[in-house]
């Protein structure tokens, strides 16, 4: 996804979305079931109010997404 502030980077073999860099915020989504061997450690949750099912890891749950991506910042309790 493209937009002003992020872009998207697709695999040329595929096309599967392999990640979303946010260069403003020097951040990258990458989207690691594309990669399965990829070693993922998990920073933060977003989206969290639509969560089925909770997840207790101590790693902040925001509500939507961080104020620097244009959303509230809000961040949840576990």
């Amino acid at each position: 996804m493209a937009t002003p502030r992020s872009y998207g980077k697709w695999c040329k073999t595929c096309g599967g979305h392999l990640f979303t860099g946010h260069p403003g915020m020097g951040l990258t989504d990458v989207y690691t079931a594309r990669i399965p061997a990829f070693p993922y450690f998990a920073g933060i949750h977003v989206h969290y109010t639509e969560t089925k099912l909770p997840v207790k890891d101590g790693l902040s749950k925001m509500k939507d997404l961080p104020a620097e991506m244009g959303r509230s910042g809000i961040t949840m309790a576990e």
